[in-house]
C-alpha cells in the first residue's frame, strides 16, 4: 500500500477545522470549567467572558481595596432591596479551599449586626479553638463580653458568674500584622453561613429554651439582613450551611420528645451539625480557618444586656434589631410545609393564615354614634352589637380555640373545679357560636399534629408550661390571635408573655378571675403554689375574655418596635 501524502490544501483545511473547534470549545465551555489556576479557559488563558476566578476576584482584590483588606466587596448590598448577599452564595469549589493574601494582610472581619449575645460576623477566623477578629480599628468592635463567654454552665453564684467572662482562649481582636504572624498568608475557607451556639447543654435540651429563645434569637438576628421578607415567608437569605455546638456533645441538645431536632431538620433541611468533638478536631489541625459568615449566639453574653434585665429572656436582645414586620414567616412557612407534606397530608395554607391576615374592620359607625349618644336604649345598643359580632365572625372565618391541658401531667395543674368550669364554658361557646373547640394534652399528639393544630389556632390557652411554646406556630398576622396563660394568683413569669409580644400576638394572664395584659403586667414572682396542682380558675371569666377578643375588641394594626416594612 502506497504512503499517504496530504496536499497543501488538505493540511490547511485540517488546521482551520482544528482552530474553529478550539475556539468553539473556548467560548462554549469557559463559563463552566476552570483550570487549577482559576482561569476561565480550557487552554489556561481568558478571552474576556465570565468572572471565573472567584477566589482572586472576591478575596484578593477586595483585600487590596481602599482601607486595606477590608473585604467589604465580598458581601454586597443589593441596590433595590437592601438585602446583603454573598457574591459566592454557594459552597466553594475544590479550587477555593484556601484564602490567600499578600502584603495587604488577611481580609478584615466585619460585624454586620450586633445585640448582646447575638452577633453576625463576616470573615472571622478560628485557630487552635480561639476565634479571631481581624481589624484595623479595634474600637469599632463591640465589647467581647457582650459577644462571647467561656461557654460554662450558667449558675448565679459569684464564682460561676466570674467563670463565664471571656478570656483570650475564647476570642481575640487582632491587627492584620498579628494575623500574619499567627496564620501566615492563608487560611482554609469555610463557606456559607454558620450558626454558632456557644452555650452549654444546660438549657438546650428544653423545647421552650431551644425554640422560643435560641431559634427566635437566631432567626431575628439573621433576618435583620433582609428587610424584604414578605408575609408569604419569602426571603433572599440563604439557608444556614451548618450549626456548630462547641460545648455540646452530639444528642445532648435534644428535648425528651425530640422536638428540637425535628424543628431544625424541618426548617433548615440542608443544614449540617458539628458538635464538641468536631470543634476540637478543627482545633487539633493547628491550622487557621476563615468562616465566610458566622451568626455567633451566646446565652451568657445576652445575660449582660439591658433588655435581658427586663425580661429574663435572651432573645429579647435580638428583638431590638430592626427587621421586616414578617421576619418570622419563613420559619413558620418551612415548618408548616414540612408537617403538611408527609404521608399524603397537605396543609391548607389559607387555613393557617400564611400570608393572609384578617384585616381589622373599621368600627361600626352606628355603634360608635350610639355609644356617644346620651340616654341610648340598652336594647337597641345590644341589637347593634350582636349584629356587629355576627358580621365580624362571618368575615374572619371560624375561630379555633385550643385549651392545652396539663391535668394529666402531674405538675402545675388547675383544680378539678377550675378545669371542669373551663371545659363547660368552652363547650357553651362551641354551642352558641359554632367555634371549633379543642381540649388537648399535647404529649398525646404526634409532633405533626401538635404543630398543625397550633398553626390553625386563633386562641391558645393553658397553665404556664411547655405546651404553650406552640404559640410560635400561630398566625401572628391575624390581629385576633391570642394567648391566655393561667397562673397561680400572685405568680407571673415572662416566658410566654415575651414570646407572644415578640411575634405580635396578644397575651393575657389570668389569676382565677382577674385578667391582666401588657403594659400592666405584674412583677415576675413564683409564690408557693406556683408549681402546684391547685391553681384556681374561673371558667366564665376566661369565656368572657375570648368573646371580647373575637367579637367585641376592635383590632388594631400590629405594633412591634424596630420593624422595617418590606419594599415592593
Amino acid at each position: 500500500m502506497g504512503s499517504f501524502h496530504p496536499t497543501r490544501r488538505e493540511i490547511i483545511l485540517v488546521i482551520t477545522m482544528t482552530v474553529l473547534l478550539g475556539l468553539f470549545l473556548q467560548f462554549d465551555l469557559s463559563l463552566r470549567f476552570k483550570d487549577s489556576t482559576g482561569s476561565d479557559s480550557l487552554f489556561g488563558f481568558k478571552v474576556g467572558f465570565g468572572n471565573g476566578n472567584r477566589h482572586n476576584d472576591d478575596w484578593s482584590s477586595s483585600s487590596s481595596s481602599a482601607g486595606g483588606g477590608g473585604g467589604g466587596d465580598r458581601w454586597v448590598d443589593e441596590v433595590e432591596t437592601g438585602v446583603e448577599h454573598s457574591k459566592t452564595a454557594k459552597i466553594a469549589g475544590m479550587a477555593e479551599a484556601k484564602v490567600r493574601w499578600g502584603e495587604e494582610g488577611a481580609p478584615r472581619t466585619t460585624v454586620l449586626a450586633h445585640a448582646p449575645g447575638w452577633t453576625i460576623f463576616d470573615q472571622i477566623y478560628l485557630f487552635n479553638g480561639t476565634w479571631f477578629i481581624v481589624t484595623d480599628n479595634p474600637s469599632s468592635i463591640p465589647l467581647l463580653r457582650l459577644m462571647t463567654s467561656t461557654g460554662n454552665e450558667i449558675w448565679n453564684d459569684e464564682e460561676s458568674i466570674k467563670g463565664r467572662e471571656p478570656t483570650e482562649q475564647d476570642m481575640r481582636i487582632i491587627f492584620p500584622s498579628e494575623a500574619k504572624r499567627l496564620f501566615g498568608n492563608s487560611a482554609s475557607l469555610v463557606s456559607g453561613s454558620t450558626f454558632l451556639v456557644n452555650d452549654p447543654a444546660q438549657f438546650l435540651d428544653h423545647y421552650y429554651h431551644f425554640a422560643a429563645e435560641l431559634l427566635v434569637g437566631l432567626w431575628r438576628t439573621y433576618s435583620s439582613l433582609d428587610p424584604t421578607i414578605s408575609a408569604q415567608g419569602i426571603t433572599h437569605l440563604p439557608s444556614p450551611s451548618r450549626m456548630i455546638f462547641p460545648h455540646v456533645a452530639a444528642g445532648k441538645w435534644n428535648d425528651y420528645a425530640k422536638m428540637n431536632s425535628f424543628l431544625s431538620r424541618a426548617i433548615f433541611p440542608s443544614m449540617s451539625y458539628e458538635y464538641q468533638n468536631d470543634f476540637l478536631d478543627r482545633a487539633d489541625t493547628a491550622r487557621a480557618f476563615v468562616f465566610e459568615r458566622v451568626l455567633f449566639a451566646d446565652r451568657a453574653a445576652a445575660f449582660r444586656g439591658p433588655e435581658f434585665a427586663k425580661t429574663w429572656r435572651t432573645a429579647s436582645e435580638a428583638v431590638t434589631l430592626q427587621a421586616s414586620k414578617y421576619w418570622w414567616s419563613p420559619i413558620r412557612k418551612n415548618l408548616l410545609e414540612f408537617v403538611g407534606g408527609g404521608q399524603g397530608i397537605d396543609i391548607d395554607m389559607n387555613e393557617v393564615g400564611l400570608g393572609v391576615g384578617v384585616e381589622a374592620e373599621e368600627a361600626d359607625e352606628d355603634i360608635v354614634a350610639l355609644e356617644e349618644e346620651e340616654g341610648a336604649l340598652a336594647e337597641e345598643k345590644e341589637e347593634l352589637l350582636e349584629a356587629d359580632r355576627q358580621a365580624k365572625q362571618a368575615h374572619m372565618g371560624k375561630p379555633v380555640i385550643t385549651y392545652v391541658s396539663r391535668q394529666e401531667w402531674g405538675r402545675r395543674m388547675l383544680t378539678k373545679k377550675g378545669h371542669e368550669s373551663l371545659v363547660k364554658e368552652l363547650k357553651d361557646l362551641e354551642k352558641k357560636y359554632g367555634w371549633e373547640i379543642n381540649i388537648v394534652s399535647m404529649d398525646k399528639l404526634s409532633r405533626d399534629e401538635q404543630i398543625r393544630l397550633s398553626a390553625r389556632t386563633t386562641v391558645m390557652m393553658g397553665v404556664h408550661g411547655n405546651g404553650l411554646t406552640h404559640l410560635l406556630w400561630m398566625n401572628a398576622q391575624n390581629p385576633r390571635s391570642t394567648v391566655i396563660e393561667f397562673f397561680y394568683p400572685g405568680g407571673f413569669a415572662e416566658d410566654y408573655e415575651f414570646t407572644s409580644r415578640a411575634l405580635g400576638i396578644k397575651h393575657y394572664g389570668v389569676w382565677d378571675k382577674e385578667v391582666f395584659t401588657a403594659p400592666d403586667t405584674p412583677q415576675v414572682a413564683y409564690p408557693e403554689g406556683f408549681q402546684g396542682n391547685e391553681i384556681p380558675l374561673n371558667g366564665k371569666a376566661v369565656a368572657e375574655l375570648i368573646v371580647q377578643r373575637l367579637l367585641v375588641d376592635r383590632p388594631r394594626a400590629l405594633e412591634e418596635p424596630n420593624v422595617v416594612e418590606p419594599t415592593s
